[in-house]
């Protein structure tokens, strides 16, 4: 008997299934992407529970009559190639005719159409591969896409989602990028009946920036232009003082497709080398345009990598076109942002906002840098010692046994310290960040309160994918003392901050969590969450190499060190805190034994 044997056509659509829709956002992204081939200037996007109940997305394109319908929930059916040679100068988003067979074969779905000046719709409906006939149906102009029930016949894949917020932070992202990428286009986003935003027309994508990352960084956007026979790049690119901590600022888009290519990122990192200090990263949003025959988008079943006919070329343009924009801005004042957070009026109501920013406004004015109105985290000391006394280190330490052994900084980095038969030295970041990390433990396992309230809350605006994000870590943020609400639509307020991270920004807090956490896909449960969460915090609340440190406070290090002594060899992300040396090894080394 034969062993191999050809899969059924159902099982066919669900490995498909498994290449293109992994969640919710995997089909709130193929269906605007065929919105946006059908030519439409409205596409409405409507959520139940994050996409897992409901998707809803609908555009007044060029839309379908009955006999295209019949044939939408086909494998491999496309009006968008006619021949192979067109794989070859792709100038739509979709062209492969897998997404909707693959939705169908995991949903209850359906598709309500009508074709500009027709008099009436058309409807098909598919219950999990399972195709129904089309229907006369009355419609608007354009085309409504639902999927209902998503991996309701894969629970193993189902499992897999995660929490509705996390789900949210997905879509919205999908949706930041569509509409940075399409400002012609009016882009809505509901969830649960509640507005995450609405986005009219607008001619500037400056414009879509500052709605999703502020005016601030809107002001101080660099135009940059370049065109070449068959290549134009335009776009938008930050100065250096608004670096992030990883590239998810990074927006690079071709022939109106969001991608990731590693010949662009090399020459935005080349552009800007010099200007940004180690594992720092620019904020730049790049729109190619290329003729289709020099790319081949047919490389990768999400369609996010392609490959260009000359990548040498790209690189080369793109290089050319950021140190250019760089250069322009070196002959400008450009002043960093002003330290005040950017409020909306709508976010809050009438006589609390006056209240809050009045009260942030005297926090952060000139001159309040001191005193009462310098926030929690905000512990700014001005040092005005001598170059000598700046140098005068060395301090003596007690000891158990009475004798008095030196310890002293040096580079602003390590401390030295001595001891009964040799020295250590020791990395004071490495060794801060074990120590905090065990203490924030203890306490969470004690129960003792972790958290300070604030006097004056602190109000940050985040990006929708950001604050889904945020919203999504809320439980476990409060079990480690920090308390967060949302206020308004993309806002958050944190009423309470970690005693531990006392001298840090709120927002800079946040904005380095959402950092770390930004490729972490893989956190499931409680425990794995929270040991991250405290990792995190405890690489944040540590000093830092390069941070000078009163004779006080190296001791007080010393000490905490000996009270976990058996716990610090190492910090949390496994690198050495202290390395020995014995008296005896330095009498080699020195050749007197």
């Amino acid at each position: 008997m034969s062993q191999i044997k050809v899969l059924p056509e159902s099982v066919i659509n669900k490995i498909a299934a498994g290449e293109v829709i992994d969640r919710p956002a995997s089909v709130v992204k193929e269906l605007i992407e065929n919105a946006i081939d059908a030519k439409a200037s409205s596409i409405d996007t409507y959520l139940e529970d994050g996409g897992r109940k409901l998707i809803r997305v609908s555009d007044d394109g060029v839309g379908m009559d009955a006999e295209d319908l019949a044939l939408a929930f086909q494998s491999h059916a496309t009006s968008k190639l006619q021949n192979a040679d067109d794989l070859f100068a792709v100038h739509t988003l979709g062209f492969r005719g897998e997404a909707l067979p693959s939705i169908g074969a995991v949903s209850h779905a359906g598709i309500i159409s009508r074709v500009r000046g027709a008099m009436n719709g058309a409807e098909i409906k598919i219950d999990g591969g399972v195709l129904g006939k089309v229907k006369e149906r009355g419609a608007p102009e354009g085309t409504q896409a639902e999927v209902r029930e998503l991996f309701f016949n894969t629970p193993v894949r189902k499992k897999f989602l995660k929490s509705i917020p996390t789900e949210m932070a997905y879509i919205s992202e999908v949706l930041t990028k569509f509409s940075l990428s399409y400002p012609v286009i009016h882009f809505t986003l509901m969830h649960n009946n509640r507005t995450v935003f609405n986005l009219p027309i607008v001619q500037d994508t400056a414009e879509r920036i500052a709605t999703f990352f502020g005016e601030e960084m809107k002001k101080h956007l660099i135009p940059i232009f370049l065109r070449e026979e068959m290549f134009t790049l335009s776009g938008y690119i930050a100065p250096p003082f608004f670096d992030k901590s990883n590239a998810r600022m990074q927006f690079i888009f071709l022939n109106g497709r969001y991608i990731k290519d590693s010949a662009i990122f090399r020459a935005i990192n080349e552009a800007y080398h010099g200007k940004l200090m180690h594992k720092r990263y620019p904020i730049v949003f790049l729109f190619l345009q290329v003729e289709p025959s020099e790319v081949d988008v047919n490389v990768h079943p999400t369609k996010i990598e392609v490959r260009f006919r000359n990548t040498s070329a790209i690189y080369n343009y793109v290089l050319s076109a950021l140190k250019e924009g760089l250069n322009k801005s070196t002959t400008k004042t450009i002043s960093a942002p002003s330290p005040i957070p950017r409020l909306e009026r709508e976010a809050a109501g009438g006589e609390e906002f006056d209240l809050i920013k009045k009260s942030l406004w005297e926090r952060f004015s000139p001159g309040k840098a001191d005193g009462e109105n310098a926030g929690l985290y905000n512990d700014i000391r001005v040092n005005k010692k001598t170059e000598a006394e700046e140098n005068e280190k060395v301090f003596p330490t007690e000891v158990s046994n009475k004798k008095r052994r030196m310890c002293f900084q040096i580079h602003n980095a390590f401390i030295i310290e001595e001891t009964e038969g040799g020295l250590n030295i020791i990395d004071q970041h490495a060794l801060h960040e074990i120590i905090l990390y065990h203490e924030i433990e203890r306490n969470l396992q004690a129960s003792k309160s972790l958290s300070q309230r604030l006097l004056i809350p602190e109000m940050i605006e985040l990006s929708p994918k950001d604050f889904f994000s945020i919203i999504s870590l809320k439980e476990y943020l409060g079990t480690l003392g920090l308390e967060v609400e949302e206020f308004g639509q993309h806002t958050i307020v944190i009423r309470a901050f970690p005693q531990i991270l006392k001298h840090l920004n709120a927002k800079d807090f946040v904005e380095n969590l959402l950092a770390e956490l930004g490729g972490e896909d893989s956190l499931k449960g409680k425990d794995k969450i929270l040991n991250k969460l405290i990792n995190i915090m405890a690489c944040k609340g540590a000093v830092k190499a390069g941070q000078r440190l009163e004779p006080q406070e190296i001791e007080e290090l010393l000490e905490k060190k000996k009270s976990i002594n058996a716990y610090t060899n190492n910090c949390p992300h496994g690198r050495p805190t202290t390395l020995y040396f014995s008296l005896d090894d330095l009498q080699k080394q020195f050749k007197r034994k």
